[in-house]
């Protein structure tokens, strides 16, 4: 008899469940439960998601289509609540009391002792989970309020004022029946809208916006008292944001504000605020037109409004730079007089017998100069690179024009508290890697201020501990977990020392000089000296790593990385005769290469563009990260340069060897493109898409395994463990190993919502596979040919949770396999699986992550 399918009455179940649960359960008797709010507008340039927003008065918000937030406030019965609640409370105010009294008789005792009091630490009153639910996660019904609705009518018609319709009209329409289902799409046929009324006490509003025709501006100029200002903003005048014709828009006329406060703080008017600026407008201009001056004018000042004369129609030079990185001492303590030094006429305050910052290498990040006019900035630089440097806990820069000079001359004083120099830390990790547990823990320790120059070294020592499974182990993963930990606890092993120095400025003069590179970059050196060491059962691995290179931070959202040598020796001097006998039986070059001592020397440069620090309202952040990477380039010219000898490997190939070991010769190519969106305060999208190529030439035939792509894993495509999938169509038996290739195409999307608490939920969808450049006769259906590229894309779909804390955030990712380019066409996606069963339709093709962090 043919299995029962699951799916079906569990999709039942689901929806039985959420259709029992009543929204209007705890809605007062004769109100109305708000579930939507509809906007018209005759006007088209008018965002109707903008004019939502303006609403006083919104529905409660959805997870998944369901009010979910309102089910967990209606789950708990509010007498009941009430009861409890106050029971607690009771119980709580007479704990107290009697702490109270308690720690009354404590401290009498201390006071016969000398001793001083101690204070009452009040600890907040337990609570139930029906109470949690209620006050905390819940979200009481939102039932329609007429004074709400009033306000939203009055909000958007000053709101619609703003956007320039000084003639419209807002009406309001509270409707108590159901939208019918063909009107909604092709009201045209059907001109009656509602149907019968809502079962439940529900209601809609909706508000009728009747714009009428906007006013535009007929002119736009300026007045100002002082002919200096009145001269800068003339010369910038035909940059204005307000050109005649457009429509008014109040956004518009608050940008102009902020790009001239913007334009004379970075010519030295040091106290000038957007304040200062406020516009006149004269309707009377025409029909539907403004006139529009901007003032500039002290609204708060007495008597005479004008700026001639005064400090905010000023612009300062500075005078003196002082630094002061003395330490605070601790409370209590008498704080020592400082001693001071000077370096480039900056002078440095500090305790102690010298400065624990070298007064030079501080004088670079700090691009602030005495003579020179005040620039916003130049500020605004200064105080980033000081807060990059991450050696001083706070960073303030004030100014000062009390004994200077002259009237229009400002001292400027840099206050820096410094950090704790150094420390150690201990970490402890646990892994799952396909059903194989793990453990890894590592010691690291931090200086952060290296020969008083502000440059860092970070040590580390890590070590790894694993089951995998060996290549004569072949079955499932579990099957093979369990074998594993049957003989052994753990069979992998790996360690290593990693040591990582920056300093923020160029190593070499020549590069480092204010000529080469203006002082407005941030720059910063990194070397990188990496040691690792990994025994498995079929082989043993080590690693080797010199980089040296450096980071440009050209702006907020720019920051370009060059490593110019970077150096990895790769060695296998441990091979078991299975893993052997497994590679010459493959065929494959690319596993035969991957596992043979080899050395990568090259280069490699990425470019970061991140707009988060400069989203104005962080709904919509982007980031870009496009990267290339060469190796034995620089080798090969070498060794034919001066006719070196070439030795030959077991397929007849010759090669170029360094210190006797093979270099590999390669270019590789990748782009990593990330946008988040966020919906509203409780959901948000994001969106990945990363496609690469690597190409290997000359000296060795293929990508080395290090440089190889990948894909699979909690941070690729969830529903196959890690390296699983492709390359392109190819099926692997079940002892095949880790598959890599020279091209991957993959993109990511991810919807996020909260739940409870710390608790948020995601649903995703992740596509994407790896390919080799070339048909690999060991490897059928592996090479990159674009026109089968849709039809081997693996795609996954899943669902996910994750424990936010803020500051550390763990995440379990379950992806179910939705089509599968390894099996034949036709049985690639899942609901063409001939399987009758959900355990064995289903089962075999979920596969759970545990990742820290977002993945992208």
């Amino acid at each position: 008899m043919r299995s029962f399918k699951l799916h079906i009455p569990l999709v039942v179940a689901l929806a039985a469940a959420l259709a029992a649960c009543n929204p209007t359960k705890r809605v007062p008797q004769g109100a109305q439960l708000l579930v939507r709010n509809v906007v018209g507008s005759d006007a088209k340039d008018l965002s109707t998601d903008e004019l939502k927003s303006i609403l006083k008065q919104k529905p409660n918000s959805k997870v998944l289509g369901q009010r979910l937030y309102l089910h967990l406030y209606n789950f708990s019965d509010p007498e009941k609540t009430r009861l409890v609640k106050e029971r607690s409370d009771s119980l709580c105010a007479i704990r107290r009391v009697e702490q109270a009294e308690s720690l009354a008789a404590k401290n009498l005792r201390r006071a016969a002792r000398g001793k001083d009091p101690r204070k009452l630490k009040e600890k907040e009153c337990p609570r139930t989970i029906r109470m949690w639910l209620r006050e905390d996660v819940g979200e009481a019904p939102m039932v329609l309020d007429s004074m709400l609705t009033e306000r939203s009518v009055q909000q958007l018609g000053l709101y619609l004022s703003k956007e320039g319709y000084f003639d419209a009209t807002v009406t309001d329409t509270v409707h108590y029946n159901r939208v019918r289902f063909l009107p909604k799409y092709v009201p045209w046929l059907f001109p009656e809208k509602r149907g019968k009324p809502f079962r439940q006490p529900k209601a809609e509003v909706e508000y009728r916006i009747t714009a009428g025709r906007p006013y535009t501006i007929c002119t736009a100029n300026w007045f100002v008292d002082d002919p200096a200002i009145d001269s800068l903003v003339a010369a910038s005048w035909s940059a204005s944001l307000l050109v005649p014709g457009m429509r008014f828009d109040a956004d518009v006329l608050d940008q102009e504000r902020t790009r001239i406060t913007d334009l004379l703080r970075q010519r030295g008017y040091l106290f000038f605020t957007r304040e200062l600026l406020q516009y006149a407008a004269d309707t009377s201009a025409g029909e539907h037109e403004v006139d529009l001056q901007l003032l500039f004018e002290r609204p708060l000042a007495q008597g005479r409004r004008g700026l001639e004369g005064s400090a905010e129609g000023t612009a300062f030079l500075l005078e003196n730079i002082t630094v002061d990185i003395s330490a605070q001492p601790a409370p209590g303590l008498p704080r020592q007089p400082p001693d001071t030094t000077s370096y480039k006429a900056n002078t440095f305050l500090f305790t102690g017998k010298k400065p624990a910052y070298r007064p030079k290498a501080l004088n670079s990040s700090i691009l602030l100069k005495g003579g020179a006019m005040y620039s916003e900035t130049t500020h605004d630089r200064t105080f980033r690179r000081l807060t990059n440097l991450r050696v001083f806990d706070r960073v303030d820069i004030m100014y000062d024009t009390t004994g200077t000079r002259a009237p229009n001359r400002a001292n400027c004083r840099i206050t820096l508290l410094p950090s704790k120099r150094q420390g150690f830390a201990l970490e402890g990790y646990g892994t799952n890697r396909g059903g194989f547990l793990g453990t890894s823990f590592s010691l690291s320790y931090r200086h952060k201020n290296l020969a008083r120059s502000m440059g860092s070294i970070d040590a580390r020592m890590a070590l790894g501990l694993e089951a995998q499974q060996a290549l004569g182990q072949v079955g499932t993963a579990e099957e093979a977990s369990t074998q594993v930990t049957r003989d052994v606890l753990f069979n992998t092993v790996e360690l290593g020392p990693e040591v990582t120095i920056r300093f923020p400025r160029f190593l070499f003069p020549c590069w480092n000089s204010e000529e080469a590179w203006p002082r407005a970059w941030g720059r910063q050196t990194a070397i990188n000296l990496l040691y690792n060491y990994q025994r498995r059962p079929d082989y043993t691995r080590t690693l080797a790593k010199m980089s040296f290179g450096y980071e440009f931070r050209r702006s907020r959202t720019l920051t370009i990385n060059v490593y110019p040598a970077d150096f990895n020796i790769i060695r296998i001097p441990v091979i078991s005769p299975e893993f052997q006998a497994f590679i010459r039986g493959s065929r494959d070059a690319v596993l035969r290469d991957s596992y043979t001592d080899h050395v990568i020397a090259g280069a490699r440069a990425s470019l970061t563009l991140n707009t988060q620090e400069v989203a104005r309202d962080k709904r919509n952040i982007f980031l870009w990260v496009p990267s290339i990477q060469t190796s034995g380039n620089l080798l090969r010219g070498i060794n034919e340069t001066f006719d070196l000898d070439q030795l030959s490997d077991t397929a007849g190939n010759s090669f170029y060897t360094m210190a006797g070991v093979r270099f590999a010769q390669f270019v590789k190519l990748e782009s990593d493109l990330r946008l988040h969106h966020r919906i509203h305060a409780k959901s948000s999208l994001a969106f990945r898409v990363d496609a690469g190529v690597g190409i290997p030439f000359g000296n060795l035939e293929v990508l080395p395994f290090e440089s190889s792509f990948f894909s699979g894993g909690a941070n690729g495509l969830r529903a196959w463990r890690a390296r699983s999938v492709g390359p392109g169509s190819y099926r692997a038996p079940l002892d095949a190993y880790d598959r890599v290739g020279e091209v991957r195409l993959e993109g990511n999307a991810e919807y996020r919502f909260k739940l409870i608490g710390y608790l948020e939920g995601a649903l995703f969808l992740d596509i994407g596979n790896i390919w080799e450049l070339e048909e690999n006769p060991a490897k059928p259906g592996s090479g990159f040919k674009p026109e089968y590229v849709p039809g081997e894309l693996a795609i996954g779909t899943g669902l996910g949770a994750r424990l936010n804390f803020d500051f550390f955030l763990v995440r379990f990712d379950l992806g179910l396999q939705t089509k599968d380019p390894s099996l034949p066409t036709g049985q690639r996606w899942l609901f063409q699986s001939k399987s009758a069963t959900l355990a064995t339709s289903f089962g075999s093709k979920l596969n759970l992550n545990l990742g820290i962090g977002y993945p992208f």
